[in-house]
C-alpha cells in the first residue's frame, strides 16, 4: 500500500468490528466510572430519511439496507434498549426531506433523524432538527456546510466527510502519484459537487497542477454525451469527475466509454464509483471497461484492515452484495448508536450526540477514525481501483492511503469555517 502526505491527530486505541462490535473495547465517554448508574432502558424511537424513489434511489436505498442489516442481526435492541424505526422516502428534494423530518418529528414523535443523503436535504434537515432539539446522525450526506459555519451540537457526521475534506487527497495524488500536469473537472452544479471539486482543484494545483477547464452539469444529470465531448476534447492528463450517488455515475461511464474515452485518463470521486456503479456497469456487460478505475473516497471495500474485510465478508455471504459506502455508512451509524446504548442506556440529546463523537477506533470498517471539531469524522482517504476479485465481482481496492484527513486540511479552523460561512464554495469560486 502506497503512503501519502499524513494529517497527524492523535487517537486512542480501540476497535469497532462487525458482529462483535459491541463487544469490542473503546475509549469511553469522559465521566464514565467503574460504578454506572442503573441504565434507562425502554424505547427509542428513531426516524430515518432517504431517497427510496428517483434519481438516487439506488444509494438511498443502500444507506437504508446497511442500517437495517446491523438492527436485523441485533434483533433491533442494545443494551436493554428497543430501537424502532420508522421509514420515509425524501426522493432526493429539499422540501419533501423537510416535509418528512417534520412529520417524524412532530406528528411520530421520534428522539432521532438518520439522514437524509443528498448535501443540500441534509443541511436543511439538520437545522430543523437542531432547532427542534433532537439528534441528526447523517451517515452519508457530504455538505461542508454540515461540520463547518452550520454545525451543531446535536447534529453529527458519523461515517462520511465532507466533499471537500474527501478529495483534496485526490487532487495530490493526480499530481504526485499520477504525475498529472493539467486536469479536466466534471462535477455536478450543486453544493456537493462546487465543494467536492473545490477539494481535488485545490490538492491538485498545491502540488503543482494546473486545472484548464471546469464543466457542470445539472444535479441529476444522466444523459452526458455533450459533457462527454467537452472532456475528451480538452485534452488535459486527467479527468475528475464528482457525481452524487444512483444514476449519474453508470451514466457518465457509459456515454465516456461509447466516445472511445480511456479508462486510464479518469479519477472519480466516492459515489461516481461507488458498487452501484461497479454492479450495474457488470450486469450491462460492460464491467470489463472499468477493471483499472481509479476513485478517491473514505470508503474502499477492499481495503487490508480486519474491520473492513469481516464486515464486507459477512454482509456479502448474507446478501450477495459487496456493501458500497452508503451500505457502510447506514451500518456504521447504527453501530455507534448501539455501542453508546449499550454502555449507557437509553441516551438522547446532546448527550447521545457528545458520547459518539469522544469514541476513538483504531480498526473500524472505515480505518482509523476519530471526530474533530464540528462533530466530523477524521479518517484515512483511499485512492482506489477497481478489480475483479477471485469470486467474479468487482471491487474497489486500495493503491494508496492519506491518513487521518482532517475537514481543515492543515489550515486555521477559524479561517476555514468564515470562508464555509462568509464565501463558500460555487461553481464560480473554488479557492
Amino acid at each position: 500500500m502506497m503512503s501519502m502526505k499524513t494529517r497527524r491527530r492523535g487517537l486512542a486505541v480501540a476497535g469497532l468490528g462487525v458482529a462483535a462490535a459491541l463487544a469490542l473495547s473503546a475509549c469511553a465517554p469522559p465521566g464514565a466510572s467503574e460504578e454506572a448508574d442503573p441504565k434507562d432502558t425502554g424505547t427509542l424511537k428513531v426516524g430515518f430519511i432517504s431517497p427510496t424513489s428517483g434519481t438516487f434511489a439506488i444509494a438511498g436505498q443502500q444507506m437504508l439496507d446497511g442500517w437495517k442489516f446491523y438492527w436485523d442481526q441485533a434483533d433491533n435492541t442494545a443494551g436493554g434498549v428497543t430501537v424502532e424505526t420508522t421509514y420515509e422516502d425524501d426522493a432526493g428534494d429539499v422540501n419533501q426531506s423537510l416535509a418528512k423530518a417534520k412529520q417524524l418529528v412532530e406528528q411520530d414523535g421520534v428522539d432521532i433523524v438518520v439522514g437524509p443523503l443528498i448535501a443540500n436535504t441534509a443541511s436543511a434537515v439538520a437545522a430543523y432538527t437542531f432547532s427542534q432539539g433532537i439528534p441528526n446522525l447523517e451517515p452519508v450526506a457530504a455538505s461542508n456546510n454540515l461540520t463547518l459555519s452550520g454545525a451543531n451540537d446535536l447534529t453529527v457526521r458519523t461515517s462520511s466527510m465532507g466533499g471537500t475534506q474527501a478529495n483534496y487527497a485526490g487532487g495530490e495524488w493526480a499530481a504526485t502519484e499520477g504525475k498529472a500536469k493539467t486536469a479536466v473537472t466534471l462535477c455536478s452544479d450543486y453544493s456537493f459537487g462546487w465543494e467536492s471539486c473545490a477539494g481535488f482543484k485545490q490538492g491538485f494545483e498545491a502540488n503543482g497542477g494546473e486545472v484548464i477547464q471546469q464543466i457542470w452539469p445539472p444535479n441529476g444529470t444522466t444523459d452526458f454525451a455533450s459533457y462527454v465531448s467537452q472532456v475528451l476534447a480538452s485534452d488535459a492528463d486527467i479527468i475528475y469527475v464528482a457525481t452524487a450517488g444512483g444514476a449519474p455515475g453508470p451514466a457518465f461511464l457509459n456515454a465516456y466509454f461509447s466516445a472511445g474515452g480511456d479508462v486510464d485518463k479518469l479519477l472519480l470521486n466516492c459515489c461516481a464509483a461507488d458498487q452501484g456503479t461497479l454492479v450495474s456497469l457488470d450486469k450491462a456487460g460492460n464491467g470489463d471497461n472499468i477493471v483499472g478505475l481509479k476513485s478517491v473516497s473514505y470508503w474502499a471495500e477492499g481495503a487490508d484492515n480486519g474491520a473492513t474485510k469481516d464486515f464486507v465478508e459477512k454482509y456479502t455471504k448474507a446478501t450477495g452484495t459487496i456493501p458500497g459506502a452508503y451500505i457502510a455508512g447506514g451500518y456504521m451509524t447504527a453501530s455507534l448508536l448501539a455501542k453508546v446504548l449499550e454502555e449507557k442506556g437509553r441516551v438522547t440529546g446532546a448527550d447521545l450526540v457528545s458520547d459518539i463523537t469522544s469514541f476513538s477506533f483504531e480498526d473500524s470498517i472505515f480505518g482509523t477514525v476519530s471526530w474533530e471539531e464540528g462533530n466530523n469524522m477524521i479518517g484515512p482517504v483511499y485512492i482506489r481501483e477497481v478489480s475483479r476479485h477471485d469470486d467474479g465481482m468487482l471491487y474497489n481496492d486500495v493503491v494508496a492511503t492519506s491518513e487521518n484527513v482532517s475537514q481543515f486540511l492543515g489550515l486555521d479552523p477559524k479561517k476555514v469555517i468564515d470562508q464555509d460561512k462568509n464565501e463558500p464554495y460555487t461553481n464560480s469560486f473554488q479557492g
